[in-house]
């Protein structure tokens, strides 16, 4: 039997960097199964207005969509008070929006290496922490993220990756603050034909990515993602092409010595260096509680009621 159209039953969504590439595809998607958007995107150089050609796109088809050009760096209060002004709630967050450098460290001017970074890890930010009392509101507020693979490590990625590094861990943190509040939060790497792939001067690989890389496989999986009733949460996925999987941090086996010293590292490189199973780290309490237990492990029980988050005390200071 063919299942139904997931039906988003009017909820609000704002998907940031919505005027094009893969923000465009995630806004059509969303619309098309009834949620009422908000399209976020700066006006081109040349004065285009990409948020308003989506948002008239979605009206024609019949649903409904307003479009708002703020920057997601300085304009994410402005964003999201636009979501209320038009529809009087917020429930979802696609946070999409992002610009690419491959400026090395020595080369990139700070002014551009910051402005990359910023426009990624900033407009984050920002945009869920305007939109977060709106989403406890909902009860079933629903956030998506957009890592990269370019947070594992690239030659004159040096921004774009941290930033995406950035997104990663914070999204993850983030799915735990909203445990309490029906928030659900998770990140994606996608890989898709964009104007950003479009860079690429290789033609046998700009074949592929037109011939299986369309924004609607990544969409797809947004669109489950921040469905109310999917469940999912604090995970990372790898989607792209008709594919997806869980992207998890793990570690090799640990090497335990007898006595910390820099000369008993050195002649035990070779064991660390080897590979061997890998054990997924999942969540900061995790990988702490297995750091606690291998040193003393009658400590175990006190980490068994473990949920994902790490009670620490509120605090602000200097470190160092």
């Amino acid at each position: 039997m063919e299942m139904g159209l997931l039906d988003f039953a009017r909820r609000v969504a704002i998907v940031t960097g919505g005027g094009r590439g893969m923000g465009r595809s995630h806004a059509l998607m969303l619309a098309s199964r009834g949620a009422r958007i908000v399209v976020n995107d700066i006006l081109s150089p040349t004065g285009e207005n990409p948020a308003e050609d989506v948002a008239a796109e979605i009206r024609a088809a019949g649903g409904e969509a307003v479009p708002v050009n703020d920057s997601v760096v300085g304009g994410c209060d402005a964003i999201v008070q636009a979501a209320i002004d038009a529809f009087g709630q917020l429930d979802i967050i696609v946070s999409n929006a992002g610009v690419m450098s491959s400026e090395t460290l020595a080369d990139a001017a700070a002014e551009n290496w910051h402005t990359v970074f910023d426009i990624h890890f900033r407009g984050t930010v920002e945009v869920c922490r305007a939109a977060w009392p709106h989403l406890v509101k909902s009860g079933s507020g629903r956030i998506v993220t957009t890592s990269s693979s370019g947070m594992l490590g690239n030659a004159g990625l040096t921004s774009y990756g941290s930033a995406k590094g950035g997104i990663f861990s914070f999204t993850r943190s983030l799915a735990i603050e909203g445990q309490d509040h029906g928030i659900n939060a998770n990140v994606i790497l996608p890989s898709a034909k964009t104007r950003i792939t479009d860079t690429i001067d290789d033609p046998a690989i700009a074949a592929t990515l037109a011939r299986h890389f369309q924004s609607d496989h990544v969409s797809a999986l947004v669109t489950w993602l921040v469905h109310q009733d999917t469940a999912v949460t604090n995970e990372a996925f790898q989607v792209s092409g008709g594919r997806a999987g869980r992207v998890v941090m793990a570690a090799m086996p640990t090497v335990r010595v007898a006595e910390s010293t820099p000369e008993i590292w050195a002649e035990k490189q070779g064991e660390l260096m080897a590979d061997g199973p890998l054990k997924p780290l999942l969540t900061t309490a995790a990988m702490f509680g297995d750091e606690l237990a291998d040193a003393d492990p009658a400590i175990r029980h006190a980490m068994s009621g473990e949920t994902g988050g790490l009670a620490l005390k509120p605090t602000t200071g200097r470190e160092g």
